[in-house]
């Protein structure tokens, strides 16, 4: 790299920051891209939702407002929200055996181990951010394919980590689990916090408050005087779409002026629309579907109540956008959700995931929304925002494109 040159760096993972695909970690690579300064050259190997404007095996250039990248996807998915028989992190992995894109950067980023394999004799730096304490192998609802081999993930977890220059996990139990586990390595590892864009994820101006919130209520067919919950996240196992619809038909026992919007898609999909049929909640439950961050954000401005009923989490990007919001928050105990939800200050972590301890807690800020929303909710939020989290990102790009360089 010669002087003034940029820091090229090429991120590898199944993402198509052009398209709308549900999950924190797409979110967070697309927040890599836009937050870049303009001495790093980012560059993205992942997979296309609409392979006419981004074809498989051809590099094209994307741009997120802020910043512009290079993208080659390895692979085009049909239904993003969904699940086939063979797990996307595979046909990913096989994607880049087969297309074997030509990178032109200094260093490489992974966010999942699997498709570092192809990489193993690259000569490069490379870096990774761990989003899932692997820890959750053993959880019940855990919908990780290495849930069913969690020896065979550890053995190769074992081969793969300490070949990495540096290791970020979004979870500080996390990088204490990783600096036990690789103790020759312990310094490799330091914590990420998630974050949230502030530029998309604000609350309401008092002047257009109103009219925000009506469109919201009517898009939907809900009374203008309706309170509004809304969960926005995949319909899959994990995040636990029917725990937050049982909790619901509890909680409409008690309020008969309340609706609740789910955002996003998934395999749960069906089962939880069943459920709300059967319940009698039709009038009461609608389904957004996937949404552009933008839309997301502005539902969130104009509803009252955020939900979460998470099997296991990190740090839920949900929630900070939500708090971002001006958006109080009932979740369940999960992650690091206690560092920004402040029981009884803006919003209530609930120990019990059940339908009647959640229906609870949202009947207790429900009946004090003033004193919960606004203020304590973005104040809270305030410090996990892109310049402040992803600085340390940026200077370790630079740091080992120094090495490559140094070492020729």
């Amino acid at each position: 790299m010669k002087d003034g040159a940029p820091t090229k760096v090429c991120i590898v993972y199944p993402a198509d920051p052009a398209g709308v695909i549900p999950g924190g970690i797409d979110t967070f690579i697309r927040g890599i891209l836009r937050w870049v300064p303009p001495d790093i050259e980012l560059s993205l190997v992942g997979v296309t939702t609409e392979p006419n404007e981004r074809p498989v095996g051809q590099w094209t250039t994307c741009d997120l407002g802020r910043a512009r990248f290079r993208f080659f996807p390895v692979v085009a998915l049909n239904n993003p929200a969904g699940r086939s028989k063979i797990p996307l992190s595979v046909r990913f992995t096989l994607g880049l055996v087969r297309r074997r894109p030509r990178i032109d950067a200094d260093v490489l980023e992974f966010h999942r181990l699997e498709p570092s394999l192809v990489y193993l004799w690259d000569g490069r730096p490379q870096t990774a951010i761990v989003h899932q304490n692997m820890q959750n192998l053993a959880n019940k609802q855990s919908d990780i394919l290495w849930s069913h081999f969690p020896g065979f993930f550890f053995w190769l977890e074992d081969r793969l980590i300490p070949r990495f220059s540096s290791v970020y996990a979004v979870r500080e139990d996390a990088v204490a689990w990783y600096q036990e586990r690789y103790p020759v390595i312990a310094d490799r590892f330091s914590f990420l916090p998630t974050w949230f864009d502030p530029e998309v994820y604000f609350p309401a101006a008092a002047s257009a408050e109103n009219n925000v919130r009506l469109a919201l209520r009517r898009e939907f067919g809900f009374p203008d005087d309706f309170t509004i919950a809304i969960t926005v996240g995949r319909l899959d196992s994990q995040k636990d779409p029917m725990l937050v619809a049982e909790s619901f038909r509890q909680l409409v026992r008690l309020h008969d002026d309340i609706g609740l919007v789910f955002v996003g898609d998934g395999t749960l999909r069906e089962e939880v629309e069943s459920y709300v049929r059967e319940a009698g909640l039709a009038d009461r439950v609608q389904f957004a579907g996937l949404r552009p961050a933008e839309q997301v954000a502005k539902m969130l401005r104009a509803a009252d109540l955020f939900v979460l009923g998470s099997a296991y989490e990190g740090m839920p990007m949900c929630v900070l956008e939500a708090l971002g919001s001006g958006l109080p928050v009932v979740t369940t105990d999960v992650g690091e959700v206690k560092k920004v939800v402040r029981h009884g200050y803006n919003g209530l972590v609930v120990g019990d995931r059940s339908p009647a301890a959640i229906s609870g807690a949202m009947h207790d800020v429900i009946t004090g929304l003033d004193r919960y929303r606004g203020e304590p909710c973005t104040s809270a939020a305030s410090d996990y925002v892109p310049g402040m989290v992803l600085a340390p990102v940026y200077e370790n790009y630079r740091v080992l494109a120094g090495r490559k360089n140094a070492s020729g």
